[in-house]
């Protein structure tokens, strides 16, 4: 397996393990099921606006753009906040966690 390979399995795998924890948290949350409804109806409104086909297609590619961007942050913000857990744990249990093994022990998957 070479290093895209591997990049990429484990942004598979860091996705599905996200999207398992993040959607009960998200359910749970009033803000975000707010937040949610209030873009449904601003969709609804979107819609109802009288655009030309090009100006409508403008319209949808940025949105498109935009979410595709806020999918890959949320992938790297979930991986960045995996790598902070190990560097928390290793402040925590210096004798049974070390992030440069663990650095050098994904290095190495990637480098195979």
């Amino acid at each position: 397996m070479d290093g895209i390979e591997f990049k990429e399995l484990f942004k598979v795998a860091v996705e599905t393990l996200r999207e398992k924890t993040i959607t009960p948290l998200l359910e749970a949350d009033v803000t975000y099921q707010e937040d949610s409804e209030n873009e449904g109806i601003a969709e609804m409104h979107y819609l109802q606006l009288d655009l030309t086909e090009e100006q409508r297609k403008v319209c949808n590619r940025l949105l498109e753009c935009r979410d595709k961007q806020d999918i890959e942050y949320a992938t790297h913000a979930y991986t960045a906040g995996l790598y902070d857990a190990f560097r928390i744990m290793s402040v925590l249990f210096p004798d049974k966690w070390d992030t440069d093994d663990i650095r050098e022990l994904l290095a190495a998957k990637v480098n195979n």
